[in-house]
């Protein structure tokens, strides 16, 4: 699978967040756990989306294939 396929969701920024940049892969912040929008504003490697939940990112997801 290449790195382009691969697209890491999480809640912390300091484990999932992190592990998807030194991965070289997408990332997605879910905020509906621990870490908030103005944390992740801050943080120094930042998510390449954020999102308010799991659901928001399956109808993105939906919307994107149909």
């Amino acid at each position: 699978m290449a790195r382009k396929e691969i697209l890491i969701v999480g809640d912390r920024l300091y484990t999932d967040i992190l592990c998807g940049y030194h991965a070289g892969v997408e990332t997605v912040l879910v905020l509906s756990g621990e870490a908030t929008k103005e944390e992740a504003k801050a943080y120094e490697h930042q998510p390449d989306y954020v999102m308010s939940s799991v659901d928001e990112l399956h109808e993105a997801w939906i919307k994107s294939i149909s």
